[in-house]
Parts: C-alpha cells; structure tokens; sequence
C-alpha cells in the first residue's frame, strides 16, 4: 500500500512540477522514490512517466524552441548518457541512493542559485563551449539520477527566452535526452517489462497533475512551492545518505 502511494504521488507530482512549476520533477521524486524502492528501479520506473510528460509537453510547444540551445546541448547530452551509463552500471542501488541523496541535497542548493539568476536583468549570451559542456552535465546526471534539468534550466534562464520559447528549448531537450536513456536503461536492466507493467496504471496521472498543476500555478506562489519542495528534497537527501 505504501509502494502504491508513494508512485501515485510521484507521478502526480511529475505532471504537476513540470506543468506547474517549470520543472525539476526529477529532484523530488527520484529520491522519494529510493525510499521505499531500489535505487535501480526507481530510476526505471521514473524514466517512463517523465518521457509521458514530455511527449504531452512537446505537442503544445511543438517548433517553437530555440535551435541554437538545441544544437549545443542535446550533441553534448549524448556523451553525458554514455559516461553516466558507464557508472550506472557500476555501482549496487546502496551506493547509488547515497550518491544520488548527496546529489539531491547539491541540487536543491543549485535550485536557490537558479532563483537568483532569475532575478537578473543582465542577459547572457550563449557559447557554443557553454552549450556543450551544459549538455554533458545533463546528460551525465539525468541518466544516474534523473537530476539534469536543473542544469538545464539555469543555463536557460540567463539567457532570457521568451516564455514559450523557454519551455519548448526544455521540453525538446529532456524529450531527447529521455529518449536516448531509453536503450541505456533497457541493456543495464534498469528498465523492463516488469517495471514497465507496474507503472503503466499511473501513466494517466501524468496528465491530472499537468492540470493539477496549472492550477495550483493560478492559486499558489511559486517562491513558497519551491521553499516546500527544497526542503522535502533537502530532507529526503539526508534520509538517503543515513539510510
């Protein structure tokens, strides 16, 4: 019953991070997961209900992003995907839960960085070398830790998109990404049809926590969501680490 909770609460929570709330569904639900799952298997149920919500994401943003981020970070992404292959399959789900708890509680610290870059006027201007190695570090932590998008998004934000602009470069590059973890997670068995199966029920969630969150985007403040999340992320880290 507890197992059966905690994925129908992530994968509301996945529809309503990323509809909501402009993203970072990984940082929460990833690690809330490895709670009550293996590591492994958590990252394989995960992989699933985000790819759902970036397929829905990508239908109403459809050409609108922007092809110069693009071009930069889902070429670097790939080689991120085959080095964090490379550690996935190394390491045993005790030493990736506490890996990904130090992880969680590094980017939820990253998340206030990232509100503060929002508060900044002065606009960025991308580099191709920038674009890359973002790509690569998103690549690398979204595949052991489905972590990558914050990374993403920062490098986004300084930029100063237009909105729809913004959110259609993040849909496409984590509909990319997610895509080609998809082959990855299938040849190390993070992902099968077992996994598949069990999470195929929640799927539908996906899209009542996009509306949920819409919603709670009218209703709530943001700077108050993002000060709950942190702090659940920031604790649920910890329990990884002592766990």
């Amino acid at each position: 019953m507890i197992k059966f909770s905690v994925l129908l609460i992530g994968a509301l929570l996945i529809g309503i991070t990323k509809a909501g709330f402009g993203g970072g569904a990984g940082l929460i639900v990833g690690p809330m997961l490895m709670l009550v799952f293996p590591a492994k298997e958590s990252l394989g149920m995960m992989l699933p209900l985000l790819f759902a919500c970036d397929v829905v994401s990508l239908f109403f943003y459809w050409r609108k992003w922007d092809k110069l981020n693009i071009i930069f970070i889902v070429p670097g992404a790939v080689v991120g995907i085959g080095i964090g292959s490379i550690f996935l399959g190394r390491f045993d789900d005790r030493i990736l839960a506490k890996m990904i708890g130090i992880t969680a509680i590094g980017f939820a610290l990253l998340q206030i960085l990232r509100h503060q870059l929002m508060r900044r006027n002065k606009q960025f201007k991308t580099q191709l070398w920038q674009g890359i190695l973002v790509g690569v570090a998103t690549g690398f932590f979204s595949t052991v830790a489905h972590l990558g998008g914050v990374l993403t998004m920062m490098f986004l934000l300084v930029q100063q998109l237009e909105n729809q602009v913004f959110v259609a470069t993040a849909a496409l590059i984590y509909f990319s990404i997610n895509l080609f973890k998809i082959p990855v997670y299938l040849k190390l068995n993070v992902m099968n049809t077992k996994i598949l199966l069990r999470i195929l029920p929640f799927l539908p969630l996906i899209a009542v926590g996009t509306m949920l969150g819409v919603y709670l985007n009218r209703r709530t403040s943001a700077k108050m969501f993002s000060r709950i999340i942190l702090t659940i992320v920031f604790l649920t880290g910890i329990r990884l680490i002592l766990k």
